[in-house]
Formats: structure tokens, C-alpha cells, sequence
């Protein structure tokens, strides 16, 4: 058995992408609200609004990400 070399150095993982580290840090956030403070009134709303509109983007991204991954196919 016999391992060809390339001459090609292995790379570094690409860095995290800045719209992925926004919406973890609502997630992480928004559930240390609801962990740490006492959760009424309009704290309760902000922590719940973070984590819900982080998910909602989220979803959004994977949709574009995934239709333009297809290519447009119709005719």
C-alpha cells in the first residue's frame, strides 16, 4: 500500500462565518436570560424574541442556501 504525496500543505478549517457567530451568540444569550435572570415581563419577551428570530434566520439561510445549491433547474 502506497501513499501518494501531493507536495500540498493540509489547510486550516475555514473561520466561522460572521452571520453564523451573530446568531449564536442571540441563542446563548437569549437562553442565559432565561437561566440566570428572573424571567417577567419584558425580559422574559427579549429572551424568547433572541432565540425565536436567531431559529427563524437560521431556517431562512438553510432555504436560500439550499435553492442556490440546486441551481435554477426550471426551465
Amino acid at each position: 500500500m502506497t501513499v501518494q504525496l501531493t507536495g500540498r500543505r493540509p489547510t486550516a478549517p475555514p473561520a466561522v462565518p460572521w452571520h453564523f457567530a451573530i446568531r449564536a451568540v442571540a441563542v446563548v444569550t437569549g437562553l442565559t436570560l432565561l437561566l440566570i435572570v428572573d424571567v417577567r415581563g419584558v425580559t422574559f419577551y427579549v429572551a424568547w424574541a433572541l432565540i425565536v428570530l436567531a431559529l427563524v434566520t437560521e431556517g431562512a439561510a438553510t432555504l436560500v442556501y439550499s435553492r442556490r445549491a440546486r441551481g435554477n433547474t426550471r426551465p
